[in-house]
């Protein structure tokens, strides 16, 4: 093994991901999520210094089969729910099985070793309409477990983040990070590594609901699709036709339903039972 690189197996690293420690998750001793710096503020008419926090993103390059497959720029931490995320997003496992052996290496530039089993052609899975229906006021309870959480964005402004939750309201899994597709990632790895991901009702983004974050929603089964932002044409005509229910630009007392409203208790679109 290469000086430096860290063997993780895949059955204790879903009890670290289980314990949503960030601490236990694989990274370089001491890894800073923030970094403190001096900026000059405009307010009032004039320019002054003042110490405030950023996120910190860097780069992580990541090596499948022993081939080079991409570079992730992310924030540090969490690389494992990440890389699972990432993984299964993009249709390359269907679950944590097929990853048999991930290293990781932080002496100098990071990098990530994975190993899975014998390559085989993974069919996406859209959704049927599972027969979910939610009380439409439960969002904004989700809002606030969601805005809670978010701990990187306070301290720094930029960063996104992204939630899975059940539909009795549990949180399953949350991740953030300084790309709004990693969080997404970075929250489906760890309930797929928890294994819970079965289990999730609810995804919510602070981002935009882009066409790419509607598939991954779809190829985490996940019917219903939240965010704090507006959707796009591609995002709604793909959750149109995949059954997904898309709800955005949620805040304190209302929000909007682009797609598939038959979920929510209420609507003009609910079928009741």
């Amino acid at each position: 093994m290469e000086t430096g690189m860290q063997t993780t197996r895949l059955r204790d690293a879903a009890r670290k991901a289980a314990s949503h420690d960030e601490k236990t998750q694989p990274q370089p001793d001491g890894v800073r999520l923030a970094c403190p710096m001096t900026l000059q503020c405009y307010k009032d008419g004039q320019l002054s210094f003042r110490e405030d926090m950023v996120a910190v993103e860097s780069d992580i390059r990541l090596q499948i089969n022993g081939l080079d497959h991409a570079v992730l720029t992310r924030t540090p931490g969490d690389d494992l729910t990440l890389i699972a995320g990432y993984l299964f997003s993009c249709s390359m496992i269907r679950d944590a099985e097929d990853l048999l052996d991930v290293s990781f290496g932080y002496s100098g530039a990071s990098k990530a070793r994975v190993t899975l089993k014998a390559p085989s052609v993974i069919r996406r899975l859209f959704p049927s309409p599972r027969p979910v229906v939610l009380d439409p006021e439960r969002l904004f309870d989700f809002k606030k477990t969601f805005e809670r959480r978010q701990n990187l964005y306070r301290n720094t402004g930029s960063t996104h983040a992204a939630a899975l939750f059940s539909m009795d309201g549990e949180l399953i899994a949350f991740g953030e990070d300084v790309g709004r597709h990693n969080a997404f990632d970075k929250a489906i790895g760890r309930a797929l590594l928890e294994g819970s991901l079965e289990r999730v009702g609810i995804a919510m983004l602070s981002s935009r609901l882009a066409l790419e974050l509607t598939i991954k929603a779809s190829n985490a089964n996940i019917p219903i699709l939240c965010g704090f932002s507006a959707a796009t044409s591609s995002g709604i005509n793909f959750a149109e036709r995949n059954n997904i229910t898309l709800v955005g630009r949620i805040r304190e007392d209302s929000f909007n339903v682009y797609a598939n409203s038959w979920r929510l208790k209420g609507s003009k679109g609910h079928q009741s039972e």
